[in-house]
């Protein structure tokens, strides 16, 4: 029975009452889910996008956000990289345009592509993007490929280790610094690792692949942090002409009309900052000369080019244009989903902090509802005369907050010899005093006539307390057991206090060593990955609590 009844509800003060009271429930919804949608939106984050709050991330609905938080992770969170490749000068990844289908450069697509699939360029002119992500701390696509592809190929780790002379002690942790085959110190084939890496970066899809410039290297970190980003202040220090830093090439050979500071930042650049791999005995062989090669053969077959100096940077920046418009929709699911595959990557490859939570919160809830009732039932049952005083001690425990209590606990389960053990992490929560004044004062409310009427059919005492007692208690003792899984189940600092031996890490600390070296997308993520248990615990608890409420205990 309701408790406005159906002809009070028809007046107008109950009708505002009742639409105020929805009112103010709807607008606490509001208040919690707001956060909520706030962490949802900021766990598919990368550094592109990290500092935008709303509800909805732009790149689900924008392009634009959607191109540049795909160049963040194509070319591996570095800027400085784009700018090689492109032959750019941008200052951030949110300043990149996405350029219209039909602009003037989208015309070289068609035979870039072409050139590509002519294979003329060495494996060390290939970079892998949506490999790393160093700032975000994420598992991208092509990571995850490349684990996946030598787990494949050599089995076992253990098997791995000896075939590649490594010494990964987990999955999660098998990774290669992409090599920078521009710069002197590397050298392809270096390491077998570093061989497997070249011959996979081969087999990447093309939206995940970037061609090395040369000429783009030269200009972005020799040239403009010695004479700066004007292209005057250039042509003043070598005597040269310049429209535009696109002008200033290097071919295959010193030019006879170079200028003497030409010809000098020309030779310290190929002797000091350049690897051998792209020049020999001052000779060039880069990207660039096997691209105009190309386009010079092509020329002298008497096909029509489109109308364009053929000493242009390489198209790369409309080809890759072009490869996002083709696979948008698989790049959106995996900016959306990659954060997220990282932390179920990390925890379910892990060590055993999965089944170490499983075990500890199942045991911590069963011993919880064994425990802690038989303590109540004998002070509601028997009412011994030192009762109050047992119930003031219960309470005072609740006085001392855990920290408190972390080290003299310590010290005792190490006396014990207990340390990384499920005792140790069960023993000292195994009764708690709130529990136990709680259900004393619920076990009191039970009718004591059914105990009389019980005991005259001759029922003993675990009789009366496991058929009349546990089950009438269903709705406190599913908060007891939803109580006794929370704060199993989010213990950290106890259980990395009490177990320091990772093979005993719960979930929890793993998730906190994830957070460490992870941006706020990871962890958002994580914090989200992590409520789900919880919930879904709630809800399974959620209808037995709300029939104790709403059903009669004695019918």
């Amino acid at each position: 029975m309701g408790i406005i009844a159906a002809i009070g509800r028809r007046a107008p003060r109950t009708r505002a009452l009742v639409a105020l009271i929805y009112g103010a429930l709807l607008l606490g919804a509001v208040a919690m889910l707001y956060p909520l949608g706030l962490l949802a939106a900021g766990s598919t984050k990368s550094i592109a996008d990290q500092r935008e709050h709303v509800l909805i991330p732009r790149f689900l609905v924008n392009d634009t956000a959607l191109w540049q938080k795909h160049l963040e992770a194509l070319f591996n969170e570095s800027l400085d990289a784009l700018n090689i490749a492109f032959d750019s000068d941008y200052v951030m990844f949110a300043d990149i345009p996405l350029p219209p289908a039909d602009a003037p450069d989208a015309a070289w697509v068609p035979l870039w592509r072409e050139f590509l699939a002519a294979d003329r360029l060495p494996s060390a002119a290939i970079a892998l993007g949506h490999y790393w992500a160093p700032q975000a701390g994420a598992f991208p696509f092509q990571l995850r490929e490349f684990r996946r592809h030598l787990q494949t190929k050599y089995g076992p780790l253990p098997a791995m280790n000896d075939a590649l002379g490594t010494d990964f002690d987990a999955w999660y942790s098998v990774f290669i610094q992409p090599p920078a085959y521009l710069f002197p110190y590397a050298q392809p084939d270096a390491t077998p690792l570093a061989t497997e890496f070249d011959a996979f970066k081969l087999s990447a899809p093309a939206w995940c692949q970037v061609v090395l410039s040369v000429e783009g290297f030269y200009k972005r970190l020799y040239l403009k942090p010695r004479y700066t980003k004007d292209i005057a202040a250039y042509n003043e220090a070598h005597g040269t002409a310049h429209a535009t830093w696109a002008d200033i090439t290097l071919p295959a050979d010193t030019p006879p009309t170079a200028t003497p500071q030409e010809r000098a930042d020309r030779h310290e650049f190929l002797t000091h900052s350049l690897s051998p791999l792209w020049h020999t005995n001052g000779r060039l062989h880069t990207p660039e000369l096997a691209w105009r090669a190309f386009l010079a053969e092509q020329q002298a077959a008497g096909r029509e080019l489109p109308a364009a100096q053929l000493t242009a940077p390489l198209p790369q920046f409309a080809h890759h244009a072009q490869l996002f418009r083709d696979n948008k929709p698989a790049i959106r699911r995996e900016l959306l989903a990659r954060n997220y595959r990282t932390v179920l990557d990390y925890i379910l490859f892990h060590g055993r902090g999965i089944f170490n939570t499983v075990v500890y919160c199942a045991l911590a809830v069963l011993l919880a509802l064994v425990v802690n009732p038989l303590a109540a039932y004998a002070l509601s049952r028997f009412r011994p005369s030192a009762t109050p005083q047992i119930l003031l001690f219960l309470m005072l425990t609740m006085a001392f907050p855990h920290m408190v209590t972390q080290i003299p606990v310590f010290v005792l389960l190490r006396e014990l010899g207990l340390l990384n053990t499920f005792a140790a992490l069960i023993l000292p929560g195994m009764a708690s005093g709130y529990s136990i004044f709680l259900l004393k004062g619920f076990f009191d409310s039970l009718p004591r006539d059914l105990y009389e009427s019980a005991q005259l059919d001759g029922a003993g005492e675990w009789t009366l307390f496991w058929h009349i007692t546990m089950r009438l208690s269903a709705p406190i003792l599913s908060v007891i057991a939803l109580q006794a899984f929370s704060v199993a189940y989010a213990n950290f600092m106890y259980a990395l206090l009490i177990c320091q031996d990772p093979k005993m890490w719960t979930l929890m600390v793993w998730l906190y060593q994830l957070q460490q070296r992870s941006g706020p997308g990871v962890v958002q993520a994580s914090l989200l990955l992590a409520a789900i248990p919880t919930l879904a615990v709630f809800l399974a608890c959620q209808r037995v609590l709300l029939r104790g409420i709403v059903v009669p205990v004695e019918k």
